[in-house]
């Protein structure tokens, strides 16, 4: 830019100044000709070396100090202000002395010139005036005043001998520096000089210097930033040691000593991350409930001690049984809620109500979480962690009470959750695993081909995802082996058998001995072994079974809620033993194992259909009378759960008919076969395609000539005829159902009739195209076996 055209445009942003003094109306300043004129001048500025010191330069870098400091004056909290209040410092820096620059920095200017024209440079001096501009980067978030700070702080402690006394000041000071650089930035190039500095520095105080704590909270917070940054424990410990020291210094201000202990408890917190002992994280909990309490107004302790001592007591009830530990969690997160009301507050609260659901069974628990992450998503439409949040707990609701509309609600929520989840993001494989184990859920009870295949492909995702833990794989893992046994249930293809054992022995082998789920993933493998020893009969596969199921219950403890999966499993090994030949301690031991498992159920609850299907296949083993009255009563009432699936209710509906037609009781085998009939239909509901719904009803193809059968003993020839027409025309039914209550819509709103036809003549076209081959198989003899997830 040349200096004729630099001085018209100087001529401009003049006259449009002098005429803001004179109206105050900031808009002039604002205006977007002024901000180029500005950007033009600084362009000149940064150029025109050669005429620094002239006339016109120092006109030029005067009159843009008072407009930056009048455009951030307008409004100090806009975004970019800052920068406004770094140029002023810019330009003002430019100035012999500050002469001529606003206020304050005129006189800052002035002893920063001072400082350094002196011979030799005055240390003193030149670390007072990088303070000041430490004070304004950290009262007004001026990075550029910071720069100039940090690069003065650190000439000043140069420049004076270590042995001068001034020399510790000096370095306290370009510590307390570097924790503002740390807060605006994220990041400081001195963080290890200021730290080595600090320390040295330390040693040379006095004890009763009244500043001691103040300067042992900076350097332990110094030494956290490098931990956090280098995950080196040393620095941690250190940290600690300072911080305790802070608190037990005499005279320390009060709420110094409150924000050190909060310090401390982080400190704590990060060195049970590092070291995983429980000792830190009750030494991080020890210090924080000094300034944080659950039993009322959090006063003044800040929201982040209490989010952080919140987080402890649910990292501790990870390692112990102790439900109060999570109880102490939930008061802190609703005094969280109540106070900042908060997404992220509203997310973790429901994380906590819904573990200690797992722990109490409480259905309010429950359903809290679930109101709460609908809260946050509805604060925050789209937030992948309250929809994921959500979908699990859905899930949770589903599994305990049976509501097809959690099942699919929790589908929904999960798929949302991972079509908002960025590729790269740390949460994506969890989020991915949560959308499979729910997809996983509706495919075991309904076999519904779609959900199959994209839960397959969900998995696979997730799979084949960098830097995922082994805890994280196996999880996959067994959530794709899940996923196998229902399509080995309807392919009857021996590959899909070993692949499921395949996938659940890695799983197992990628947790280390003594973790948490590695009994409860044994679970998956003890189902998969018992599959294929049904499937070959070889005693190996039988003896695999049992010898994981011992270990398994070995690992897992007496009240832990996955504990029902492995007793059911391990009693259906030992009755698959059975059929080698009768043994009455193993068909008790059975048995003992089944009613054990009963006892952390509700007769309302999908499970206990299961372990009642189970226990009375076992019982039919016996030639006893009154195991045999047992039976059928277990029958009976998985049978009439309506919480079941329809294929355990069909399964035990059938078991229960025909124990009643062996006993001679032809009245209760035709209600128990009429219940089997009608549960046909649910099994091959409406849901499926007709591939699918064939491929079901074909497990069932004598059950309709046993039910006409029962009738005629029964002297009953109508209900023989009724069930015989319900239990060969089912999909036939379907349709009729269909065009009858479609014809009833037509007559009063034939518009919509028409849309609903047209849209159904559509789907039909889409899910056709998604038809996988299937084979049908004989219907199960055996008990039901548990998955876990």
């Amino acid at each position: 830019m040349t200096v004729p055209n630099t001085a018209s445009v100087y001529a401009e942003l003049r006259q449009t100044y002098e005429e803001f003094t004179q109206t105050e109306d900031i808009s002039l300043l604002l205006a977007p000709e002024t901000t180029q004129r500005l950007v033009d001048l600084m362009e000149w500025i940064s150029e025109a070396a050669e005429e620094r010191g002239s006339p016109l330069f120092l006109r030029v870098a005067r009159l843009m100090a008072w407009v930056h400091l009048h455009r951030w004056q307008d409004d100090p909290s806009r975004e970019g202000a800052s920068g406004e209040l770094d140029r002023v410092l810019g330009a003002s820096f430019l100035l012999p002395y500050g002469k001529g620059a606003p206020e304050p920095f005129d006189d800052l200017i002035d002893r920063l010139h001072q400082a350094l024209v002196t011979h030799p440079v005055d240390p003193a001096l030149l670390q007072d005036a990088a303070g000041d501009l430490v004070a304004i980067a950290d009262r007004y978030g001026c990075t550029g005043a910071l720069s100039h700070g940090l690069r003065y702080m650190t000439r000043a402690l140069e420049l004076v001998p270590e042995d001068d006394p001034v020399w510790a000041v000096v370095a306290l000071n370009l510590c307390a520096a570097v924790l503002v650089q740390w807060r605006l930035t994220g990041e400081s190039e001195h963080l290890d000089t200021a730290a080595d500095r600090g320390l040295r520095a330390l040693s040379r105080l006095p004890t009763s210097d009244p500043d001691l704590a103040a300067y042992l909270n900076q350097l332990g917070r110094l030494l956290m930033m490098r931990s956090v940054k280098g995950s080196d424990i040393e620095d941690v410990d250190r940290a600690i040691e300072l911080y305790t020291r802070a608190v037990n210094t005499d005279a320390a201000p009060e709420e110094l000593v409150r924000h050190t202990l909060e310090e401390l408890g982080l400190a704590w917190k990060q060195r049970h991350r590092l070291s995983g002992r429980r000792g830190d994280l009750d030494q991080a909990m020890e210090a924080l409930c000094q300034v944080v309490s659950d039993r009322g107004p959090l006063g003044q302790a800040s929201h982040a001690a209490a989010d952080t001592l919140a987080s402890c007591w649910e990292e501790r009830a990870s390692h112990t049984d102790e439900a109060e530990d999570l109880r102490h969690a939930l008061r802190l997160r609703s005094l969280l809620v109540a106070e900042r009301k908060a997404p992220q507050d509203l997310i973790d609260l429901a994380g906590v109500q819904e573990r200690l659901f797992q722990r109490s069974g409480q259905a309010e628990l429950l359903n809290a979480s679930i109101s709460h992450y609908a809260r946050a998503e509805a604060a925050d439409p789209g937030n992948a962690s309250a929809l994921i949040g959500l979908a699990w707990a859905l899930k949770l609701r589903f599994e305990h009470f049976g509501d097809g509309a959690d099942r699919d609600a929790a589908i929904s929520a999960a798929r949302q959750a991972v079509d908002r989840t960025p590729p790269g993001h740390r949460s994506l494989g969890r989020r991915l695993a949560i959308l499979a184990s729910a997809l996983t859920t509706r495919v075991q009870m309904t076999g519904n081909t779609p959900d199959l295949v994209e839960g397959l492909k969900v998995i696979d995702r997730a799979l084949a995802l960098p830097d995922e833990s082994d805890e994280d794989r196996a999880q996959q893992l067994l959530n794709k082996s899940a996923l196998i046994a229902v399509r080995y249930e309807l392919t009857d293809d021996p590959e899909d058998n070993d692949l499921q054992t395949e996938l659940c022995r890695e799983a197992v082998e990628l947790l280390p001995d003594g973790h948490p789920k590695k009994g409860m993933y044994r679970t998956n493998l003890i189902s998969s072994h018992l599959q294929r020893y049904r499937r070959t009969g070889h005693p190996d596969d039988l003896e695999a079974t049992l010898h994981v199921s011992e270990l398994a219950l070995a690992e897992m403890p007496a009240d832990h809620p996955r504990r029902p999966g492995i007793l059911s499993n391990t009693a259906l090994a030992l009755l698959g033993s059975l059929e080698d030949g009768f043994d009455e301690a193993k068909l008790r031991r059975t048995v003992e194992l089944l009613t054990e498992a009963l006892t952390y159920t509700t007769p309302r609850q999908p499970l206990d259909a299961m372990l009642r299907v189970n226990r009375g296949t076992a019982l039919r083993h016996s030639d006893r009378p009154e195991d045999l009255e047992c039976a059928l009563r277990d029958w009976c009432t998985a049978a009439r759960n309506e919480a079941a699936s329809p294929d355990m209710r069909l399964a035990a509906a059938t078991a229960w008919a025909r124990g009643c037609a062996e006993l001679g009781r032809w009245a209760d085998a035709v209600a128990a076969y009429g219940l089997a009939v009608d549960l046909l239909t649910s099994v091959a509901g409406l849901q499926l395609q007709h591939a699918d719904q064939e491929t079901r009803l074909t497990k069932w193809t004598r059950l309709a000539w046993e039910a006409v059968a029962a009738a005629l003993e029964n002297d009953d020839p109508d209900r023989a005829l009724e069930l015989l027409e319900a239990g060969r025309c089912v999909q036939w039914n379907h349709q009729l159902r269909n065009a009858g209550e479609l014809a009833l819509l037509a007559d009063s709103q034939p518009e919509l009739a028409a849309e609903i036809e047209r849209v159904s003549a559509a789907l039909g076209v889409v899910w056709s195209e998604a038809v996988t081959p299937v084979f049908p198989t004989s219907p199960p003899s055996g008990g039901k076996m548990l998955n876990q997830q």
